[in-house]
């Protein structure tokens, strides 16, 4: 294993696109071969990162981040929109599908619970990809694949600032349904209470030196092997985060339509999957899927090409989500279970365009 040192990259990092761009730009270098890479992240300033999938204008509130100067960036990894500040800490790896650990959250989480354990903090898997404490979440993983290489890491919440992330933040009702609370408030936390006396006032660059520690099983920093990006790197990631996770299409989406239905349902395991369609005389006339499901590498528009022109029966649309591949393009999802989604009136969710 290689610990990625991005330390000198500040005035490139305080650019989200930037940050957001980093897995891709190190999945896709040759010179690492199928090593596997640890990297680390701290924001400079508030953002809102949402999943490749998810419908911004249904789970972000916009008006909130506009008034409040927060930024706004789309990950090229799955998962759900979370809020991230200067009270926070984002672990990353990169590593080589070997047929088992692709999408394999609890295993990139270990070493960040052997750390939280020495920290004090009761921390344990919560759902499909979630870090949790008495009940509360305080971290959440996405991963992201490119051919046979991925990204798999997660968010720690330290010293996060909760209300603005609560207000900046408007999830699904249909997810809040399905953790039993009614607002972000409730269900997330910051764990610093949790921390032995000891490590009271140990500051978040000391708790990525201690996550090293764990990590390579040494106490000597110095011996950790260790690549430090050049001024070469920096150029060709500041290139492709511009071009891509800094154009405004990525972030907010390229089809803002506003159609008559927008239904959503969670699924334990495999998260939370959204339906925006219009229907012209009994047919779907146009449609749009999203959500915080974890597959980010499959081609939706096959999915929603495919609902397309379907009369809005039962049996119709299961017989073309059947002709639309579901396990390659959007995960282990039934049709049946689409179908559903799309039918039942009482899925609709409020969309806050604008």
């Amino acid at each position: 294993m290689l610990y990625v040192d991005m330390s000198d990259g500040e005035k490139y990092l305080k650019y989200p696109y930037v940050n957001q761009a980093t897995s891709e730009f190190l999945e896709t270098q040759t010179k690492f071969g199928d090593e596997k890479l640890l990297m680390f992240f701290q924001p400079q300033t508030p953002i809102v990162i949402c999943g490749v999938n998810q419908n911004i204008y249904a789970e972000v509130n916009l008006d909130y981040l506009r008034a409040h100067n927060i930024e706004l960036t789309r990950r090229g990894a799955g998962g759900g929109a979370v809020y991230v500040d200067q009270g926070n800490l984002t672990y990353g790896y990169i590593d080589s599908d070997n047929g088992n650990n692709y999408q394999n959250f609890p295993l990139y989480a270990q070493t960040a619970l052997e750390v939280l354990h020495e920290l004090g903090v009761p921390a344990k898997m919560g759902g499909r990809n979630d870090l949790t404490v008495d009940g509360k979440k305080f971290s959440g993983m996405s991963s992201l694949k490119i051919g046979n290489r991925f990204s798999c890491g997660g968010t720690l919440m330290i010293d996060v600032d909760l209300e603005n992330a609560s207000r900046a933040l408007h999830p699904l009702q249909a997810k809040l349904r399905s953790k039993g609370v009614k607002s972000v408030h409730s269900r997330v936390t910051n764990i610093r209470s949790y921390f032995k006396p000891k490590y009271q006032n140990i500051t978040l660059p000391e708790i990525r030196d201690l996550f090293l520690k764990f990590a390579f099983k040494t106490d000597d920093l110095s011996q950790i092997p260790t690549y430090k990006f050049t001024d070469a790197d920096w150029q060709n990631l500041v290139a492709l985060g511009k071009s891509k996770y800094g154009d405004p299409k990525w972030v907010y989406g390229e089809n803002n339509q506003e159609d008559e239905y927008f239904h959503a349902q969670h699924f334990a395991d495999f998260g939370t999957v959204e339906i925006s369609f219009s229907v012209d005389r009994g047919v779907i006339s146009h449609c749009q899927i999203y959500g915080d499901f974890s597959l980010a590498s499959g081609d939706l528009t096959v999915i929603e090409r495919n609902l397309v022109g379907v009369p809005l029966q039962k049996a119709n649309l299961i017989e073309a989500l059947n002709q639309s591949d579901l396990k390659t393009n959007i995960g282990a999802l039934s049709a049946e279970d689409l179908a559903n989604v799309i039918l039942d009136p009482t899925k609709q969710e409020e969309v806050h365009y604008g």
